[in-house]
């Protein structure tokens, strides 16, 4: 009796924290990442924010997503970060992007998680008409989205989309991107980061890394943000599975949104673009490491690394009885390799850095898209192992943004939002 009550003072006094870190970083209807690292908005982060949100501020939760569409470009595009307003701790920043916005927003979009996002608030939501309203508002918004990630980022219909810049996976110096991004010209102007004055450079991309991104922003700057152009120009251009497989729950779950709304004719549009992903996806298996990876679209070849990310294929709905018992056996090794959940680079692979951003570290959010998948199928040990490695982890840490997987050490930005809202979202979860 005493250890449970100690456990549930502790998952008490976890909720707390994580609630009071959301107000803190509340900007008036949009949540920063964290205050002085990540000062805007940011696209994934919002879907996963607004679930933390939903647990015990459901208005509020709603109006983070309608402040991330005021960024929506007209072609449909929501761009990965929107700058309500100034601040001059993060670069690049809006003059650097140069793009013709109001509000000023950057390039580029992120994982396509939004669709899901609402789907999960209306299951949770207690107010059901204003929740029902709130969708229905959204739901235009979500489908031009995913109009412009078919017709943009596949115009040859081949079932894969395409990121243009590895911030565009959310994972952006995972070692899948290595090959790919060695090949794009680094930028020779000056520049000043900003992270590495806030946070210590060895959990940071390094600057070899940082000068590909910042030519890429730059080439898609000089080519007028034009899909076709880019497309064509591009150096960098990958089938990110990762990517692909949150867009491919996003639009089952946008299809499924339309149908509950009376849109039929857009549900069948969505039906049919998932249809056509699913082969594709599943075709990015790889038989060497018992998992999915992502694939160079220039050069055609697979990014063989043994990165998380290959674990979304049943978060995306991929079941696939050719590949699943190998699957969840390497999850389940993996898993075992370190006792704070998933590392976001297995433990074993020649790139893997504990403490370097996404060549290592655990990732809360990561480990609940993961387990998600899971619980799905049937596999509650590994949902299980997921959420109670991820609250462990939080308990001991703090709510940090990414953590040493053999540690528990915390890394990056403190008090950190989605960090917040998984560890929020997992305690309303039935067990």
């Amino acid at each position: 009796m005493t250890n449970q009550t100690s456990d549930s003072s502790s998952l008490a006094a976890l909720r707390a924290r994580s609630q009071q870190v959301l107000r803190d970083n509340d900007r008036g209807g949009y949540t920063v990442p964290s205050a002085k690292l990540y000062p805007f908005q940011w696209n994934w982060d919002a879907g996963v924010t607004a679930l933390g949100w939903m647990s015990f501020d459901e208005p509020r939760a709603w109006q983070e997503l309608r402040m991330l569409f005021r960024g929506q470009w007209d072609n449909g595009l929501v761009p990965h970060i929107v700058f309500h307003q100034h601040a001059d701790s993060y670069f690049p920043g809006p003059d650097q992007w140069g793009v013709p916005h109001t509000p000023p927003t950057s390039s580029i979009s992120q994982p396509p998680l939004l669709a899901t996002m609402v789907r999960l608030m209306l299951e949770r939501a207690a107010d059901r008409a204003g929740a029902e309203a709130a969708a229905r508002e959204l739901l235009p918004k979500l489908v031009a989205s995913h109009r412009w990630w078919y017709r943009e980022r596949d115009p040859a219909q081949s079932g894969l989309v395409a990121s243009f810049h590895p911030w565009e996976s959310g994972v952006d110096n995972s070692p899948a991107w290595d090959a790919p991004l060695a090949v794009v010209p680094p930028a020779t102007r000056t520049y000043q980061r900003r992270d590495t004055q806030l946070v210590n450079a060895a959990q940071r991309p390094h600057k070899a890394e940082y000068d590909r991104f910042l030519a890429l922003v730059d080439l898609f700057r000089e080519l007028d943000f034009d899909g076709a152009k880019i497309y064509a120009q591009s150096p960098y251009r990958v089938a990110d599975f990762g990517l692909n497989a949150i867009l491919q729950r996003a639009t089952l779950d946008l299809a499924a949104l339309c149908r509950q709304y009376g849109q039929a004719e857009g549900a069948a549009e969505l039906d049919a673009h998932a249809a056509r992903a699913r082969p594709a996806l599943l075709g990015c298996w790889s038989e060497s490491l018992q998992q999915y990876v992502s694939r160079d679209l220039i050069t055609g070849q697979p990014l063989e690394r043994r990165v998380h990310s290959g674990f979304l294929a049943w978060y995306a709905r991929l079941d696939d009885p050719r590949h699943d018992a190998l699957l969840r056996s390497s999850l389940a090794g993996w898993l075992e390799r370190a006792p704070f959940g998933l590392a976001s680079t297995h433990p074993d692979a020649p790139q893997f850095e504990p403490q370097r951003y996404w060549r290592g570290p655990v990732w809360p959010h990561f480990n609940w898209l993961i387990a998600e998948g899971c619980a799905h199928y049937g596999m509650a040990d590994l949902h299980d192992r997921l959420r109670d490695d991820t609250q462990r982890l939080l308990q001991g840490a703090g709510l940090y943004e990414y953590f040493n997987p053999h540690t528990g050490e915390g890394y990056g930005g403190d008090n950190f939002s989605w960090t917040a809202a998984i560890a929020l979202h997992w305690l309303d979860s039935p067990r």
